[in-house]
């Protein structure tokens, strides 16, 4: 990292903060580390010890601490903070991360449209030369109707096994016998789906599958009301409708665990205060996270994560 991207950072962070302020959020800090972390097979938490007790966790993201602030009578919260996640040390992952977060009154639908005036402000103010980008029409895509577009399937309407047929039978590379179905998903989606994705405009990809989003609400039996934003090709965001219905939510932290086990790893403590809270909320409530490390990335057209980051953290090996 240089100065001038240290600068860059300085003025996105001063620009994301100046976009909520305009528009009333309050915004808030919760506890990074925690007893609990968000049942999740495929995210795992850094643990921690504190004076030999332990383990504890260091928070993925700040939603379960957020969204017991707005129990207490928040309507428009946002958050910049550090997120801690066990990941390779690849080109657009790291261990430690920058995250916002925020959450409003509405549906996905309307964080959507949020989300892309956020960014729309950010170039904007921040001077970044890439205004003629984002000025064009964003596109929105549905996720099973793009994968059936650009594949022949759709994964979302296929168990696991006439998911795996489906693949072998259009000849896909990878497809084996002992994959979940979201191995498979993901294979198909990664591998053949978002390289074929029209790079020079900002888009929305919307209504992902139940099974790997776990705190969102469903649209239907297959999918819930969430998307996520791509720039450059680059996932941004993260957001969704929030589920809302404290049973539906432990039924599927239980089935997360479930995965997690089947993966070898260990289940993940259910926050039981959290749970009440649900039940204590009014919606339509809607949530958004973006990776401001990936977002700084794209903004100096920079390649790897490793050209915006001080001191990036490599453990020893």
């Amino acid at each position: 990292m240089d100065i001038d991207v240290l600068q860059a950072r300085h003025n996105l962070l001063k620009t994301v903060r100046s976009f909520f302020f305009e528009r009333e959020y309050m915004e808030v800090e919760t506890a990074y580390v925690s007893p609990f972390a968000s049942p999740d097979a495929h995210i795992e938490p850094l643990t921690v010890f504190v004076g030999g007790k332990g383990p504890f966790f260091l928070h993925t993201s700040p939603e379960m601490g957020m969204k017991k602030l707005l129990a207490l009578g928040c309507k428009r919260i946002f958050q910049i903070c550090k997120v801690f996640r066990v990941e390779e040390l690849e080109e657009h992952h790291n261990t430690e991360f920058t995250m916002l977060e925020w959450y409003m009154p509405g549906t996905y639908r309307d964080a959507m449209l949020e989300t892309e005036q956020l960014i729309r402000w950010v170039v904007e103010h921040a001077a970044w030369s890439g205004s003629a980008y984002v000025a064009r029409a964003w596109k929105q895509y549905d996720l099973g109707l793009l994968c059936l577009e650009q594949t022949g399937v759709n994964p979302l309407l296929l168990d696991r096994d006439r998911l795996l047929e489906a693949l072998r039978e259009r000849g896909f590379m990878g497809a084996e016998h002992g994959e979940t179905w979201e191995d498979l998903f993901f294979k198909l989606f990664i591998q053949e789906v978002e390289p074929r994705i029209e790079r020079d405009v900002p888009y929305f990809i919307k209504h992902w599958p139940v099974l790997i989003s776990s705190m969102a609400r469903r649209k239907d039996r297959e999918s819930v009301e969430r998307f996520e934003l791509y720039l450059k090709n680059l996932e941004i965001a993260n957001g969704y409708t929030e589920l809302l219905d404290a049973r539906e939510q432990r039924v599927r932290f239980e089935q997360e665990n479930e995965k997690r086990r089947s993966l070898g790893r260990e289940p993940l403590p259910v926050d039981e205060e959290f749970l009440r809270v649900l039940s204590h909320l009014e919606g339509p409530c809607a949530g958004v996270s973006v990776g401001l490390d990936r977002l700084l990335m794209v903004l100096l057209e920079r390649e790897t994560i490793d050209e915006v980051l001080s001191g990036r953290f490599r453990p020893a090996r």
